[in-house]
């Protein structure tokens, strides 16, 4: 008798919930929620910040490379 109280307990709980977010569903289109849009784009933040520290390196590292490359190789002394 127990068991059949339990599993009436949980299929009234897993109806519920679905109930409930049907509802949340149907409410949230009216105040145009748009929570994927927001969520890529507070996600993306994060590396935009990287990105330019990298930009920079590779500016750099562009730089350097270009003033070697200009520089004669005075390796007579060896």
């Amino acid at each position: 008798m127990n068991i059949y109280l339990v599993i009436l307990l949980i299929i009234a709980i897993v109806i519920f919930s679905n109930l409930a977010m049907i509802g949340m569903v149907r409410g949230s289109r009216s105040m145009k929620f748009d929570w994927l849009n927001t969520s890529k784009d507070s996600l993306s933040q994060p590396f935009l910040k990287e990105n330019d520290q990298l930009g920079e390196l590779r500016q750099r590292v562009d730089d350097l490379s270009q003033a070697d490359s200009k520089k004669p190789d005075d390796h007579s002394d060896q």
